[in-house]
């Protein structure tokens, strides 16, 4: 699909003409330039979001009054967190049905009360991660070699089942999940997600072995996955091409079911994951609709990244589907600032004019407000809006962080990689009321989380100056928040804001640097302690707040001084997750 170019919309100009006679002609005025609102998909957890017939109807009531086009909703567990990945939400005759869902049937639930509000429904239904077909099949198992030992995958954490893709078998009961649902439920659309492998070391279970020997006359044990290579190359080809074979049998599953007409979609990764075997251009003939999930921040990009045409996600998602009629539904997180979504929906608008949908995805269950945000943003760039100076700024930092001055005010940092410690300034600052002020070092993460730090010295600041650790839900200056940190003359405190602009409330403990400081994260328990040793802790401060999966956590100080020479020097940084 080739983009050109979009001249900008402009209003109509309407012109009243008057006569001779009348007391004088009436000046023309321009009506404001508007920008046609983007279709708007939320993607939904069924797990987190639809727990009843009451929680169905409450969200299609949001869904209703905030515009939202189109649900893609978990027909089957992507995760294995609350329920094992591959439990399914419908009353099936093939899959495990989750618990808590033999009584509810949540698929026929949110088609009846969506349709009846206009509202399209689209079956995500995950692929290969399955932990249920992986538990009950050892043959189906995806196996990795781990030290020249095929291996059975589950993940880096020991708790992500993966079956082989290429097994008939595994192949064959996927299929048949998609088959029972199309057949029995009026949905407008599957959506594919992990049809993937996860690396170039899988799978290598004798199955798949013995189908590459006979194809190529050796085998793929004696490649050398490490390092790129013909062989490599050639391997991860013929893996992309069985991905690629397998959505178009499910294509033609579609085109002989009873329902030819629902759409097919597929949610991919950034094309920098060569190493998982997914390449749409081998799918482009078969799906209506390709979702790449453009995470900018969570791949560690610059945010034209997303819709550049020299480089990024939507250039080689388009470059890859060229000519065929797939459209591109640009699928976003929903924690991004303000501005990064201006500039990001003026790129889109500008330079892939043909996307009209937008996709968003929420790890837990959905905020209203979440969805308000969305429905506020649909007709963005507001006319006018030009970059902000807030902004990352320059700092030689270890790989993996960066620093900010939220609230745009000035700070600071340097790090000391001999004896590794941060040294961070912050100058009219502060971290209070509904918004702040404050230098901060960060990194994002995931889920759970932990981050300790030594609190080694402070000179020159302000007594009432913050130096600290902090897990913020973003990083605009009124984002909800916990932070644990010590004050020059006033003790310890744990501070936290609950909502976004809301007002801020602490616990308090007298201490003095040097001093140990912890801050944890438990699902929307956070949790701040101090400690003399960095052994034993005490808790001054437990709060829950709700945050998004994805957080920024990190080092802050904040200081209401101005002195130019202040600094807090901190050691002993570790993070968790």
């Amino acid at each position: 699909m080739a983009f050109a170019l979009r001249s900008r919309f402009i209003a109509v100009l309407s012109f009243v003409l008057v006569s001779s006679i009348a007391v004088g002609s009436v000046p023309v005025m321009a009506v404001e330039e508007t920008n046609p609102p983007f279709e708007t998909e939320v993607i939904v957890r069924t797990v987190n979001q639809f727990k009843n017939t009451v929680d169905v109807q409450n969200f299609i009531q949001l869904s209703t009054s905030y515009g939202v086009d189109v649900i893609s909703m978990n027909v089957k567990q992507d995760e294995d967190d609350e329920v094992p990945s591959g439990s399914v939400f419908y009353q099936s005759d093939i899959a495990p049905i989750a618990q808590g869902y033999q009584n509810f049937d949540a698929l026929q639930a949110v088609i009846t009360a969506a349709h009846a509000a206009g509202i399209k429904v689209h079956a995500w239904i995950p692929q290969f991660h399955d932990q249920q077909a992986f538990l009950a099949h050892d043959e189906w198992q995806m196996q990795a070699l781990v030290n020249g030992v095929q291996t059975p995958f589950t993940g880096s954490n020991g708790n992500e089942y993966f079956v082989n893709p290429i097994h008939h078998e595994v192949q064959q009961y996927e299929r048949s999940i998609i088959q029972e649902v199309i057949e029995n439920y009026d949905v407008d659309g599957v959506v594919l997600d992990w049809i993937r492998f996860d690396n170039y070391n899988m799978d290598v279970s004798d199955y798949t072995v013995a189908k590459y020997q006979a194809q190529f006359g050796y085998s793929p044990l004696s490649i050398d996955f490490e390092t790129d290579s013909p062989q490599r190359e050639q391997w991860n080809e013929w893996r992309t091409d069985q991905i690629g074979q397998y959505v178009g049998d499910i294509r033609q599953d579609i085109t002989q079911s009873s329902k030819p007409d629902v759409q097919l979609g597929v949610y991919i990764l950034p094309p920098e994951f060569t190493e998982v075997g997914q390449n749409v251009a081998k799918f482009k003939d078969d799906i209506d609709f390709v979702a790449p999930m453009a995470y900018f921040d969570d791949w560690e990009f610059n945010s034209d990244w997303v819709y550049s045409t020299s480089y990024g996600i939507l250039k080689d998602t388009s470059d890859r589907i060229s000519g065929s009629d797939v459209e591109i539904v640009a699928t976003l997180d929903n924690d991004w600032t303000d501005d990064q979504y201006q500039e990001i929906y003026k790129g889109i608008r500008e330079n892939y004019p043909d996307v009209k949908r937008l996709s968003f995805f929420a790890y837990g269950a959905w905020p209203e407000d979440e969805l308000a945000n969305i429905k506020e943003r649909e007709t963005w760039p507001t006319p006018g809006w030009t970059p902000p100076v807030e902004q990352d700024y320059p700092a030689q930092l270890p790989a993996g962080w960066k620093a900010r001055n939220i609230g745009s005010m000035p700070g600071n940092v340097t790090y000391n990689s001999s004896n590794k410690q941060f040294t961070l300034s912050s100058s009219s600052t502060d971290i209070w009321g509904n918004g702040d002020q404050l230098n901060y070092i960060y990194q994002s993460v995931r889920g759970n989380a932990e981050i300790i730090v030594k609190v080694q010295s402070t000179s020159r600041l302000d007594g009432w100056a913050k130096a600290g650790i902090m897990i913020r839900d973003s990083l605009v200056h009124n984002s909800k928040h916990a932070d644990m940190m010590l004050t020059p003359e006033n003790g310890a405190t744990f501070q936290y804001r609950v909502d976004t602009a809301g007002n801020m409330a602490d616990h308090t403990a007298a201490a003095s640097a040097p001093r140990w400081l912890k801050l944890t994260r438990s699902g929307d328990t956070f949790k701040g302690a101090i400690s003399t040793n960095g052994n034993n802790w005490q808790t001054v401060g437990t709060v829950q707040i709700p945050m998004n999966r994805k957080v920024y956590i990190g080092i802050a100080l904040s200081n209401p001084g101005d002195d130019s020479r202040n600094k807090a020097v901190f050691g002993n940084v570790k993070i968790t997750d």
